[in-house]
């Protein structure tokens, strides 16, 4: 156990960075799906596969929809300002859009910090921060797991190996955070 507790606070911008680069690895993958642009079941074949309802769909990388994301985000606030869109006739898809920002955002959170834990050298302050991002990542991605049961598929590797991510590196942070303040 002692060997343990040394190797985690003696390596922590190691396994840092292999959690970032992970996390790069998990954001590539496929996280949802899209019924958009797709053929009729008769006709659906690979890359494309048949959901459990019959219909056809295509995968969704994690980079795809961050920046779908961002651009939704830049041209819905453009069109806000110019007067292009008008709130009262768009405004439950606004509000669609800002929450389903605010979800990629929080769940992109932990690497942001953990990149900012890496070079700033542990600011104490910010170790409960870091951990929070953590902590709100890994509820957010199980929930969105647990709300879509076709993600429960190996097919969408790339929201299962972000899961996977953030559960280890949020336990290696608490084990970190919890033996740097009581070393034995």
């Amino acid at each position: 156990m002692q060997l343990i507790v040394s190797w985690i606070r003696k390596y922590k911008s190691i396994w840092r960075m292999i959690v970032l680069v992970l996390l790069l690895v998990a954001i590539l993958g496929p996280w949802i799906y899209t019924l958009d642009g797709v053929p009729p079941p008769e006709w659906c074949q690979a890359p494309l596969f048949l959901l459990g309802n019959g219909r056809c769909a295509g995968l969704v990388a994690g980079v795809t929809i961050i920046f779908f994301i961002i651009a939704a985000f830049l041209s819905i606030n453009v069109g806000l300002v110019t007067g292009e869109t008008v709130l009262p006739e768009r405004g439950r898809e606004l509000l669609g859009i800002y929450l389903f920002m605010m979800l990629i955002f929080l769940i992109m959170l932990p690497f942001i910090s953990t990149v900012l834990q890496t070079w700033r050298r542990d600011p104490k302050r910010f170790r409960i921060f870091h951990l929070m991002a953590w902590g709100l990542a890994v509820v957010l991605s199980c929930l969105m797991v647990a709300y879509d049961p076709e993600l429960r598929s190996g097919r969408f590797w790339g929201i299962w190996l972000y899961i996977g991510v953030a559960v280890s590196a949020l336990m290696l942070e608490v084990f970190a955070l919890v033996w740097g303040r009581n070393p034995k």
